[in-house]
């Protein structure tokens, strides 16, 4: 691979000369001192004067919306308002910011206030109107990249200047300009033109709080994940079951590719703009106000020597002074032509890539919440399985307890303990309960027999033999409590101690098998919820994807033009810098000469 295709300023020969408002040549010359100089070709129109680059050379927002200019836009009869009108029939129309000035209207200090003016309407809104409105289009459009406002005072700017950084003509002039931009960015875009918020915002007729208290802006959820994507001032009920992932959560499985790719870039664009270029741009900027400094200090010396000499040698000092007078200015002009036409730019577009991972995060959270509700869905189903199973268990056992009941109970006759289901053994080496115990402890006449009043004793004992083959359940215990006897067993007990596991039980646990079923019914209608969470979920993340998708390929095509303007403007700056310093030296060198022949 040759240097060239490394070449960052490949291609500029290709520049026609509109991009760098020039329209001659430099030619080589032979001075005085037979030594060979670039001087320019001067024509009419370079020596009536060149100027520099405007900020809006930097900032062709028609290159950022999404219309196709050759697209015939459709027209109304009715319109809901003036800007509507402007708006819908002049989509390209440039909203102005025409003036920025201090409103002392209420009982407050007052606040800067800036003009807006739309074609022939004009309003006034201040810096926390602006920041509210962007707030509510990220919350109208979370899938849009909306462009970025200037950011507030910095706490240097407050501690500089405590009573009137919010009066600094340098932040209010940079704001007004950053503000311009941001209003015609957003007119370009035709989701945000086309929306009446946008367009009452700009309506000279309209009281902003109003919007603000009003819908669609109070339709919106606190969280608007739980919003539809493209509409989320319409949420459905479905979507108020959504969970709100945590902003540091991950996908169990990541996310997709083109997604985590797009992240990445964001990230180290950001860090080579805001760390990288912007510093460097920053440094440039001082040490050219530095320059310019020390230019007007030379010049005033080289004036007041002047003013001490007499004849051509005064003439010929003070044309110096003027030449150095001259090359500050031109500097003074380089300085605000880079502020406005490159170092605002490259800020915005460091603000832009944090704006594009907002977006990437939202459709990453609307991810993480599909996953969350899926994972939910499939718990609850696990839960209900668990249930039916317990349930189809608890009623086997009722079945087989059933069963024993339809066995007619013997007489009071004197029957022999049979060998099987359970012997002597059997019943000596059974649990006992308290009960049992207190019966066998009273003497009979025949320990081989059991009486009718004790069989009850020996039905606890079978009982507790079948619970070792039927593990217990909420419902064993109720079903075979009828079973137990009522007897109390002889000895001492603690008064009140009966009632207090009566009074426990019926809190805990009044009816376990109702109390169960009725968990049954509750899952299988959660079941039901998460379906249908599930279901907006899954359509949410695709009208996301496919949202951010194609907003972030137009973002993509506009940077690559702003990059491009950006890039042009700098070296307009410089070319136009050093063409103004070239004539005012050339005419300095110029008159010197005519002096000396003199």
């Amino acid at each position: 691979m040759s240097d060239e295709d490394n070449n960052p300023f490949a291609g500029a020969d290709d520049l026609t000369t509109d991009d760098l408002q020039t329209t001659d040549h430099f030619a080589v010359v032979v001075d005085s001192d037979g030594e060979a100089v670039a001087v320019p070709q001067l024509t009419s129109s370079t020596a009536s004067g060149i100027s520099f680059p405007s900020f809006r050379d930097s900032y062709d927002t028609s290159s950022y919306g999404d219309d196709d200019p050759a697209k015939k836009l459709p027209t109304k009869n009715v319109y809901s308002s003036r800007v509507e009108q402007l708006l819908t029939e002049n989509p390209n129309l440039e909203i102005l910011i025409v003036d920025a000035g201090k409103n002392h209207e209420g009982s407050g200090g007052g606040y800067i206030a800036y003009t807006i003016r739309t074609g022939d309407l004009s309003t006034r809104r201040r810096y926390s109107e602006f920041e509210s409105l962007r707030n509510a289009l990220t919350r109208l459009f979370p899938t849009l990249i909306v462009p970025p406002i200037p950011e507030k005072h910095s706490m240097s700017d407050y501690a500089a200047k405590p009573t009137r950084a919010k009066e600094d003509l340098r932040i209010i002039d940079h704001r007004r300009r950053m503000l311009a931009v941001f209003l015609n960015r957003c007119r370009a875009m035709k989701q945000i033109r086309e929306h009446a918020v946008f367009q009452k915002f700009l309506d000279p007729n309209v009281s902003w709080i109003e919007v603000l208290n009003s819908p669609p802006l109070t339709l919106i959820p606190k969280y608007v994940l739980r919003a539809p994507p493209l509409n989320t001032a319409a949420p459905t009920p479905a979507h108020a079951y959504l969970p709100v992932p945590a902003s540091s959560a991950r996908l169990h499985d990541g996310d997709e590719l083109e997604f985590m790719q797009a992240e990445l870039n964001a990230k180290e664009y950001e860090i080579i703009m805001s760390h990288g270029i912007e510093k460097v741009d920053k440094r440039l900027m001082r040490r050219h106000g530095d320059i310019a400094a020390a230019l007007a200090e030379l010049g005033a010396r080289y004036n007041a020597w002047s003013l001490d000499e007499a004849g051509s040698l005064a003439t010929a000092i003070e044309g110096v002074g003027q030449a150095v007078d001259g090359t500050y200015i031109a500097t003074e002009e380089l300085i605000t032509s880079l502020l406005s036409s490159f170092t605002e730019p490259l800020g915005e577009s460091a603000q832009f890539a944090a704006v594009v991972r907002a977006v990437l995060k939202y459709r990453h959270q609307k991810a993480l919440q599909h996953e969350m509700t899926l994972n939910s869905l499939i718990l609850k189903r696990d839960v209900l399985s668990g249930l039916e199973r317990t349930e189809m268990e608890s009623q086997r056992i009722n079945d087989y307890l059933l069963h024993r009941d339809l066995i007619p109970e013997p007489s009071n006759a004197i029957i022999s303990v049979p060998d099987s289901p359970i012997s002597v053994e059997q019943i000596d080496n059974a649990p006992v309960t308290d009960e049992y115990a207190a019966a066998v402890d009273e003497p009979t006449d025949n320990e081989e027999t059991i009486t009718a009043d004790e069989l009850s004793s020996t039905m606890t004992i079978q009982s507790a033999i079948d619970e070792e083959a039927f593990p217990p359940t909420h419902a064993d215990s109720s079903m075979l409590s009828p079973l137990r006897l009522a007897k109390r067993g002889k000895g001492f007990k603690f008064p009140g101690i009966g009632k207090l596991s009566d009074a426990i039980h019926g809190i805990v646990d009044v009816d376990p098998e109702t109390t169960r079923r009725n968990n049954i019914g509750k899952t299988r209608e959660e079941i039901q919820i998460f379906e249908q969470a599930l279901s907006v979920a899954e359509s949410d993340l695709k009208q996301a994807s496919e949202s951010v998708k194609a907003d972030l390929a137009r973002y993509e095509k506009a940077k690559e033009q702003d990059l491009r303007r950006i890039m042009i403007a700098y070296a307009k700056c410089h070319i136009v810098w050093a063409r103004k310093n070239l004539e005012t030296w050339v005419e300095a060198k110029q008159k010197i000469e005519k002096i000396k022949v003199k």
